[in-house]
């Protein structure tokens, strides 16, 4: 049972796995538009998504393992390290996501810092969005 369990799993994990892609693909390549630059090809923006994810992924690390050290040797609880790492995150990702966008895209810095703005604003409402939808499910099947 526990073995077609996983294997259940595993197979929902490899459906949604291109469908996120895909949704961040096109959020990206919108929010270049938005931003008036050309819309990038599907290729560019997925290259430039699994780029940035990589190398956000990699500094998250590197910034929760420090952050991680220091508040344990300052004796601060782990849920405070947390949060001090997550709003550190926010330039980190600011910098390298705008850098990469400026490189990869061969515009200014400053509109690789627009496109970021406008990709995160359109990803927290998605966010906000499928929250509303999964809180209107919940109240209606518990009435």
């Amino acid at each position: 049972m526990a073995l077609a369990m996983m294997l259940v799993c595993c197979f929902f994990v490899l459906l949604i796995v291109p469908v996120v892609l895909f949704v961040l693909t096109a959020v990206f390549r919108q929010a270049c538009v938005l931003c008036g630059l050309p819309r990038p090809s599907v290729l560019t923006a997925t290259g430039v998504i699994l780029v940035t994810w990589v190398l956000t992924k990699a500094s998250d690390a590197l910034v929760g393992v420090v952050v991680t050290e220091t508040c344990q040797a300052a004796g601060l609880p782990e849920w405070e390290a947390w949060v001090i790492a997550a709003l550190l995150l926010i330039p980190i990702d600011l910098l390298i996501t705008s850098a990469l966008h400026a490189g990869l895209l061969n515009v200014s810095f400053g509109k690789g810092i627009e496109v970021w703005f406008v990709q995160t604003l359109m990803y927290l409402v998605i966010a906000a969005a499928g929250g509303f939808v999964a809180a209107a499910v919940l109240v209606a099947l518990n009435p």
